[in-house]
């Protein structure tokens, strides 16, 4: 039996990020318009002939509002983070608090976070193959799970 596939591209979440670790620029504070596009799929389509109704994906659209649009994104581990976080109490900043920031560590949180809420909204019908984060036209992650985990 084959399986269906759809994708569903979310745009316009401008945040800012700094990868502390790193020797290069980038360890400084810095900023994108991120999107998140995602894979969706099905070995059965829903009685409209669907992988995934979009419309049915307002909750996703307002998760991701909340966590990256005009949001400051740091490592739980940035050694500034007690500066964040005073920044953030004091309405300078909204701080999120992640493992990863980057791109990649955003696309695995981003696929932990709405994979379960897509298998809760589909009953398991649906399943997220594929989540992708773009910082610009030119830079992009991707996570993928395991295939063995379908």
């Amino acid at each position: 039996m084959g399986i269906y596939t759809s994708t569903k591209r979310f745009s316009g979440y401008p945040c800012t990020h700094r990868q502390w670790k790193a020797d290069s620029h980038c360890r400084f504070v810095h900023g994108y318009s991120r999107e998140f596009y995602f894979e969706f799929a099905c070995k059965k389509m829903s009685d409209e002939f669907w992988v995934m109704d979009f419309g049915d994906l307002k909750d996703v659209k307002e998760w991701l509002a909340e966590m990256f649009d005009h949001t400051f994104l740091i490592a739980a581990d940035d050694p500034y983070l007690e500066t964040f976080k005073k920044m953030d109490s004091d309405g300078v900043i909204q701080l999120r608090v992640l493992p990863n920031p980057g791109m990649e560590g955003s696309a695995k949180f981003v696929y932990d976070h709405v994979s379960k809420m897509i298998s809760e909204k589909t009953q398991g019908r649906v399943w997220i193959t594929k989540v992708e984060v773009r910082e610009n036209e030119k830079n992009s992650a991707f996570y993928q799970p395991e295939l063995s985990d379908k």
